[in-house]
């Protein structure tokens, strides 16, 4: 059994005009200036159970199984229960695969659970009021939010199967795993009739699917004086929204995100652009009509007919896979690692800061150098529009501002040496490793326009706002020097 319960307060008061810097106390405040106070709190109430089975060290059972309780959840779904099974087959030790002598170990293994989701706000099951709705002097309260008594536990229901495996004395291990999770009754922000007084409701509407592949790869590639070992690792995630009964969800800069049945979550949803006109400097988009046969019409409407044009779906912020390798050196007293990882197939919406800094300086903005290839006479191919003065050519949001957001990076290095004990035990030191260290050396894109293509924006709208770059600065290149000394 488990108990959580959290409760926090938050008070502020200022004041203005204190006689000097020596007085340190509210009181001293010529005018008290302002001040507020709120509190929120949330409970959790859990009883667990788990039982492990093993037979022969080749056959293994687990069963779990939970009742949750939260206080975030309305009065008629406070607790949800969930289940889990996981199951695993040692195959190496089995007679019949003794005979495989670069086999050190193999191993199936299954499972299946439940889990829930509450991470949402405290109150959203609850219909509150503002008890500061002041009016004429007078102190009054309103309704600020609808509340829903209904409101349960999102679930994730995943199914996992991997085999984990050993060869040449386990000098080459890994794993091989696939996965499928389906989330129901998301817990979403619905929108509902303005005539309630509200514009949106939490609510449990919605299923989404995510499936895809895991793969891990540890080498020891040389054992002797000279040791060298490699750890790689790859994974796949095909996200999918299967239901949001028609509903219509957006967030990031601009909203261009949105979640769409049928799609990723969060993928972008706007105008196509369709480049530049090369006989007047025109940024052009097309239309994207739907058309009787289902087709979209693909004619190109010109800048001044940009409010014609029909969003579609033009990106997806979910990459196709990410990676990581590293490979570990050591030599006598020294070491050194060596991190890359990578992200690719994701695309990145750079509207936020491209509606000012690739807008033909209409804005006090420092432009990009893209800028410098705009169209500036008839026949021109670029791009990139013409710069008209106070006048946007281009930077409505559309595709044109949708990029490749795919990368490889060093992220770290690290070179350290081991002084040999001959040596300390002569000044009494146990050990002595001086070091450097550095990190986010390198990046390669895509060429990608702005500083860095790692970016998300998890303070516009939660997770429907993904790959949004607005003004995000750039991930600082590190460069440690170091000594650690045990006595």
């Amino acid at each position: 059994m488990q108990y959580q319960q959290s409760r926090s307060t938050f008070n502020f008061v200022e004041g203005l005009d204190f006689p000097s810097d020596s007085y340190q106390r509210i009181a001293s405040a010529a005018t008290v200036s302002g001040g507020s106070s709120s509190e929120s709190n949330f409970r959790f109430l859990s009883y667990f159970l788990r039982t492990n089975y093993k037979f022969a060290d080749k056959y293994l059972v687990s069963l779990s199984g939970r009742i949750d309780g939260s206080s975030r959840f309305g009065t008629n779904n406070r607790y949800g229960f969930f289940p889990a099974v996981s199951a695993g087959w040692v195959l190496s030790e089995e007679k019949f695969m003794s005979g495989i002598k670069p086999l050190s170990f193999l191993k199936l293994r299954a499972s299946y659970g439940i889990v829930g989701n509450a991470e949402i706000g405290n109150f959203p099951q609850l219909g509150l009021f503002t008890g500061s709705a002041n009016y004429t002097n007078f102190g009054g309260q309103a309704p600020s939010q609808i509340g829903n008594p209904n409101l349960q536990w999102e679930t994730n229901k995943q199914f996992d199967i991997g085999l984990d495996f050993g060869l040449f004395n386990n000098r080459l291990n890994g794993e091989i795993d696939y996965y499928v999770r389906n989330s129901e009754d998301l817990l979403l922000n619905v929108n509902i009739p303005t005539s309630t007084g509200f514009g949106s409701v939490v609510k449990n509407l919605g299923r989404m699917e995510n499936k895809g592949f895991e793969f891990v790869l540890n080498t020891q590639n040389l054992v002797g004086k000279f040791k060298w070992s490699t750890s790689l690792n790859f994974s796949t995630n095909e996200n999918k929204i299967l239901n949001i009964n028609g509903q219509v969800i957006e967030g990031g800069v601009g909203n261009l995100n949105r979640a769409m049945e049928g799609q990723p979550l969060g993928v972008f949803f706007t105008v196509e652009y369709a480049g530049v006109n090369p006989q007047n400097g025109d940024a052009q988009f097309y239309l994207n009509t739907k058309k009787t046969d289902g087709t979209l019409d693909r004619t190109i409407l010109s800048n001044s007919q940009y409010n014609q044009a029909q969003r579609v779906v033009v990106g997806d912020p979910n990459p196709d896979f990410i990676a990581g390798v590293t490979n570990t050196f050591s030599y006598k007293g020294f070491d050194l690692s060596v991190f890359f990882n990578g992200v690719f197939g994701n695309d990145v919406s750079v509207y936020g800061m491209g509606q000012y800094s690739m807008a033909n300086m209409i804005y006090e903005d420092n432009q990009t150098a893209d800028q410098m290839k705009r169209w500036q006479k008839p026949g021109d191919i670029t791009n990139v529009p013409q710069a008209r003065y106070w006048f946007g050519n281009g930077n409505q949001r559309s595709s044109r501002f949708i990029v490749d957001g795919s990368f490889v990076r060093l992220r770290t290095v690290n070179l350290g040496y081991n002084l040999p004990q001959s040596i300390l035990s002569k000044v009494k030191i146990e050990r002595m490793r001086v070091y450097v260290s550095a990190m986010n050396l390198f990046t390669w894109t895509n060429n990608y326009p702005l500083w860095d293509p790692e970016v998300n924006a998890d303070s516009f709208d939660s997770n429907i706002a993904k790959g949004n770059d607005f003004y995000t600065p750039p991930q600082p290149r590190t460069i440690l020097f170091g000594i650690n000394v045990g006595f």
